[in-house]
């Protein structure tokens, strides 16, 4: 029978030991668990997926599995997912400050922003010093637009990690979501510098860039950002807002409407742009139609309500004088 203590220590040899066992017939499934994670180990993600479903075949009861599997699937962003897997995991008593922390987030994905507070609280009470922890929380608090708190808990992650990048992230997102440019700004060079194929810091280093009026550095930024992740939204939205800057409308519809294929969500800010971008190109109903919902939403601002009366009104066009049919001769 196979024995772990006889296996050398490199993960390709635990590996093929674990296969010949299982080959020879000895298939447990905790040989299939084992197997999974030495593959996650080596970053064979679907290899391991395959062992733990296979494993849960074997023993619907493996608590661990499911969270495994559960990690992948959060990975992959499919939530719903993930969802199902930790509630198995949880069903069959597997319990740990990480399973905590991966409902946490699995939360955050579904944007249920509350359930995510509770599991990353559970999560810091658990393991007080693990940094990822209270990002997580920091996550929830903003998700609730709590970004105090969040603040507050992303500097004691740093405290922890002085180069968490997760830290690093969140504190940017907010930073530039409060138009504080230049406190993101050392975080978004850290960011590329560890991670120069992360779409996120290029998209954020463009809006430093489109803040301090570099268009043309903006538009290199958020194009970086779209060749690393071509469906990434906001690095759309940015590079729209860009070619608005530059007066090229046309650009400007086409970057707003790919942005909004791709899930952005209109805020009083793009949807100006979008309404106004829209007017400039000729589609003065289309326009028509954002204005009016811009005014009835935000009726504080007048500039909405005069756009409005601007587009509603006939285009006047020039008559061309006819000649007389009488001739002066």
């Amino acid at each position: 029978m196979f024995s772990p203590q006889k296996v050398e220590s490199s993960v390709a040899i635990h590996i093929a030991e674990i296969t010949r066992a299982i080959d020879r017939n000895n298939d447990h499934p905790e040989w299939y668990l084992k197997r999974a994670r030495l593959y996650l180990a080596s970053n064979k993600i679907e290899a391991a997926y395959n062992d733990l479903k296979t494993a849960t075949a074997k023993d619907p009861a493996l608590g661990e599995a499911y969270f495994q599997m559960a990690k992948i699937l959060l990975a992959r962003q499919e939530y719903q997912e993930a969802m199902k897997m930790m509630m198995q995991a949880k069903a069959f008593n597997y319990y740990t400050p990480e399973s905590e922390a991966v409902l946490a987030e699995t939360y955050v994905g579904l944007e249920m922003y509350d359930r995510a507070l509770n599991h990353s609280s559970r999560a810091i009470k658990l393991r007080p010093g693990e940094a990822k922890y209270y990002v997580l929380l920091a996550k929830s608090q903003s998700g609730t637009g709590d970004t105090a708190r969040a603040l507050f808990n992303l500097n004691r992650a740093l405290q922890r990690d002085s180069l968490s990048l997760p830290a690093f992230r969140e504190l940017s997102a907010i930073y530039t979501a409060r138009k504080q440019f230049d406190e993101a700004f050392p975080m978004v060079q850290h960011g590329i510098k560890i991670q120069p194929q992360d779409g996120f810091w290029w998209q954020q280093l463009g809006q430093y860039f489109l803040n301090h009026r570099q268009i043309d550095t903006a538009l290199v930024s958020f194009n970086r950002a779209i060749e690393l992740e071509p469906e990434y939204a906001e690095a759309f939205v940015g590079l729209a807002e860009s070619w608005y800057r530059k007066r090229q409308y046309g650009l400007a519809l086409e970057n707003f409407l790919k942005a909004q294929e791709l899930g952005h969500e209109l805020n009083e800010h793009t949807r100006w742009l979008l309404a106004t971008s829209y007017e400039w190109t000729g589609n003065r109903e289309t326009a028509r139609q954002h204005y009016i919902f811009l005014t009835q939403k935000y009726p504080e601002n007048p500039r909405y309500r005069v756009a409005l009366q601007r587009v509603s009104m006939p285009i006047r066009r020039p008559m061309l004088d006819s000649l007389s049919t009488r001739s002066v001769f």
